[in-house]
């Protein structure tokens, strides 16, 4: 019997974010109304939108003021001349620092944003997708005690390792299927079979690979695959090039 070959299981959290646009729910409420009240009930309804809507921007609007002052004293061109006008000590900085990140925080989850969790980066990066240019971030421009401040008067859960240093907000997630021939990724694939066989073959394996520890996941076999909305939580396979039989 050949070895069986694990399967690729993301665990995916689901969100409360309804997938719609703003126009099409309303009109689709109002018709739903119109059908079981009066023409007069529908255009409260319509009234009662608007109000709510007004309320939202005018609440995103004032944040955005804010966050814009505050910037305004760290932008890298006319931040620091602003900051000597105003003859702040560095205390009364940091409080200015902690005043914009609590902003921008807070405007960043009213909008859905989350922070990525060390899992999601790992997932994010096991394949190249969409985005195959290497991204490097000098750590030595950074200032590492900006976040590890606001997240100490500030803790929050499932921080990433790379806390102390930047954060990747993220915002939902979707399932995206690709049909194509694939015939660059297929070649590649070939390549790379016909490599680790000839090393496999030659026993040079042993020299540039070693055994890793495999961690302890959770059995494949126990996990059901499901698209049910009334879980809170779903698993799906990813399928790749690389572990697929290539035929001709």
């Amino acid at each position: 019997m050949g070895k069986k070959k694990k399967r690729d299981i993301i665990h995916l959290e689901k969100e409360s974010v309804i997938p719609v646009l703003k126009h099409k729910l309303i009109a689709a409420l109002a018709n739903r109304i119109s059908i079981e009240r009066s023409r007069s009930d529908v255009d409260e309804f319509l009234k009662l939108c608007q109000r709510v809507e007004y309320t939202i921007r005018a609440w995103y609007l004032l944040q955005f003021e804010d966050l814009m002052r505050w910037y305004s004293f760290f932008e890298p061109i006319h931040g620091a001349k602003k900051l000597e006008q105003q003859n702040l000590t560095p205390e009364e900085i940091d409080v200015f620092e902690q005043d914009f990140l609590a902003s921008l925080f807070q405007v960043m989850e009213k909008s859905n944003f989350k922070i990525a969790t060390d899992e999601e980066i790992e997932v994010a990066l096991s394949a190249q997708y969409r985005l195959n240019l290497p991204i490097v971030v000098n750590e030595n421009k950074l200032d590492k005690r900006l976040f590890t401040s606001y997240f100490a008067k500030h803790p929050q859960d499932d921080l990433p390792y790379f806390a102390d240093k930047f954060i990747i907000f993220r915002r939902g997630f979707g399932i995206d299927r690709l049909n194509s021939y694939f015939i660059m990724p297929k070649i590649n694939t070939i390549i790379s079979r016909f490599w680790r066989c000839f090393l496999k073959v030659t026993g040079l394996k042993r020299l540039f690979f070693r055994k890793r520890s495999a961690p302890i996941t959770e059995d494949p076999k126990s996990i059901e695959i499901s698209m049910d909305n009334s879980d809170e939580s779903l698993y799906v396979e990813r399928i790749r090039i690389e572990k697929m039989k290539l035929r001709l």
